[in-house]
Order: structure tokens, then C-alpha cells, then sequence
């Protein structure tokens, strides 16, 4: 049965509800059937595997099995050749950071995809400041803080706002 925001305002589970509606049309309509631990990786990804590595690596989809949520295969895209090879050996480290970070087995493998054009966007987000990874305008920033301002828990909060601006900064 596919969720609707009838079922979500009959489920009863207060305040969290209404950010629900209006969240998750929206992801379902950027992410398909990418799931929740693709929004999870591609919005946290520095802060699961480093900056270091995050600056030359983007999870770009996790792949499972018909069925499954776990052991899944993580599509990691990099700039090509001397990257590519430090993905390979430091996939041990990052499906255990990875499948920390979930709690269980999410990710068992990465699939490391090599793309040229990549390789300009990593050079490019490595030498911008902190503050610019995450500019949105202030008609986004507005759209934002209004979906999240009735979220009691303020880390929550937070986290939400973040996750919405990487999302739009995304989508450029």
C-alpha cells in the first residue's frame, strides 16, 4: 500500500506527521526507490566517512537485492585512477564507518564508478569554503525553517534544516 498523506494524518503520532507530508513527497520525488539510506548517506557523507574522503568521493545509490534493506552494495563515485585505487583499499574502513552509522549491516560491499567530469566538481567543492558548501537563497532558507519550525526537539530540528539545504544545493 503506498503511503498518502491521509494515511500519515490518521496514524496519530502528533507533530512529526505533518513534517512527514511534506517531506516525504519530496524525497520519494528525488530519491524514487534510491530509499532513506541514500538520503542518509548522501546528506551526512562527511561527517560518516571524513572530510578527507569526502572530498573526492560522492555515494551517488545503494543498491539491494528484491527485498532487502541490508547488504546492500554502495555506489561510490570518484575523479578516476589514484582515488579510485584509495577507495579500494580503505572499502573495508568505509562500510564499517557506514554500517556504524546505521546500526547494522546496511552496506557490503562499494562499487567504485570512475567519471571524469566528477573530478572538476571534487576540485572545485575542495577549495570552496565551509559556508558555501550549503548557501541556499533566502526564499529556500524560508521554506525550510517553515517546515521544520514545529519540531520540538532542537538537534532534530536542526539535522532536518541541514538535510533540506544539502537537498536543494543538490539539486542545482
Amino acid at each position: 500500500m503506498r503511503a498518502t498523506k491521509e494515511t500519515y494524518a490518521r496514524s496519530g503520532s502528533g507533530g512529526f506527521n505533518t513534517l512527514a507530508t511534506s517531506i516525504l513527497p519530496l524525497m520519494r520525488r528525488i530519491l524514487g526507490k534510491k530509499g532513506m539510506v541514500t538520503a542518509d548517506l548522501i546528506a551526512l557523507w562527511e561527517q560518516i566517512v571524513g572530510s578527507e574522503m569526502s572530498a573526492y568521493t560522492f555515494p551517488e545509490k545503494v543498491e539491494f537485492l528484491r527485498g532487502e534493506r541490508g547488504n546492500g552494495t554502495l555506489r561510490v563515485k570518484v575523479p578516476g585512477g589514484a582515488f579510485a585505487l584509495e577507495v579500494q583499499h580503505r572499502e573495508k574502513f568505509i562500510v564499517e564507518k557506514i554500517n556504524a552509522y546505521f546500526g547494522y549491516n546496511a552496506i557490503s560491499k562499494l562499487k567504485i564508478i570512475q567519471d571524469a567530469n566528477f573530478a572538476r566538481r571534487a576540485v572545485i567543492k575542495s577549495n570552496q569554503p565551509a559556508m558555501q558548501k550549503t548557501l541556499v537563497s533566502e526564499e529556500e532558507q524560508n521554506y525550510i525553517m517553515q517546515k521544520v519550525k514545529n519540531i520540538s526537539d532542537a538537534e532534530l530540528r536542526e539535522k532536518l534544516a541541514e538535510l533540506g539545504k544539502k537537498v536543494f544545493n543538490q539539486n542545482r
